[in-house]
Parts: C-alpha cells; structure tokens; sequence
C-alpha cells in the first residue's frame, strides 16, 4: 500500500510555516503602508512625476505577497498546496531582497527592520522548505511508504 506518513518533523514544520507566514503577512503591510508619496519624495531621488507609477507598481507587487504570505498561514492545516504555494514565494522574497534598490524605497527604521524579517527571514525558511523538500521528497516532510 502506498502512501505517507507524518514524520517528527512535519508538525513542527508546518507550525513554523504558519507563524512565520503572520509574522511576513503584518511586516509586508507595515512596509507597504509606510512607502508614501511624502516618503519617497522626501528620502529619494524618485521625480516627483514619477511618484505615482512607481508606487502602484511598488504595491502592486507588496499586495500580490502580502496575499501569499497570508496564505501561508493556512500550513497548520496540513495541505500540501499550501507547501507548494509558500515555497516559491518564499523563494523569491529571499531573492528580491538582493534586486531591490533599498535606497528608492526611502525605507528606513521599523519599515527597514521588517524588511529584514520578512524578505530575508523568507529566503533563510525557504531554504530550509527546499531542504526537507530535498530530504523527503514530498511536502510538508511527510515520510513515502510503499
């Protein structure tokens, strides 16, 4: 009979998840609410006639993962398509800290910090996602019996 079973480390895993992904889903919007007009004009080097694009664009992206990060929340519920949705974004978070032109963004102080949280702290989880991904070749850490 085929099939999977829970190891010690699909609980913990998914509790992680879980709570990481609250912790990312309140940094990300923090972040998003602080980027401002005022901000950016005030703290970068953005045209005041390029504000507005650039802000839609800056949260049109925030939105999309603040709206998967939320959806990592989801992991306590043992689903794999949460697994498979929250390893990518994660992934990709991790990189965007490195593409990201920090000092555009005017961020500074409790907005910086949680940027260090969510974007780097996603990428370090999403490493150690891909290692249990690597490890038990399923989801969430589940064990393959055959």
């Amino acid at each position: 009979m085929r099939g999977t079973r829970a190891t010690v480390w699909t609980e913990p895993l998914q509790r992680l998840t879980s709570v990481y992904s609250v912790a990312t889903t309140a940094g990300t919007a923090l972040v998003l609410g602080y980027v401002t007009p005022e901000v950016l004009l005030a703290r970068t080097d953005i045209e005041p006639a390029d504000v507005d694009q650039w802000l839609l664009a800056y949260r049109a992206v925030g939105f999309i993962f603040l709206l998967l990060n939320a959806i990592g929340i989801a992991a306590v519920r043992d689903k794999p398509w949460v697994f498979w949705i929250v390893l990518p974004t994660w992934l990709f978070q991790g990189i965007g800290f490195f593409a990201v032109d920090w000092p555009a963004t005017g961020l500074r102080d409790l907005a910086l910090i949680a940027t260090y949280v969510t974007d780097l702290g996603s990428g370090l989880l999403a490493l150690i996602l891909l290692g249990f991904l690597i490890r038990y070749r399923t989801a969430w850490a589940y064990q393959r019996i055959r």
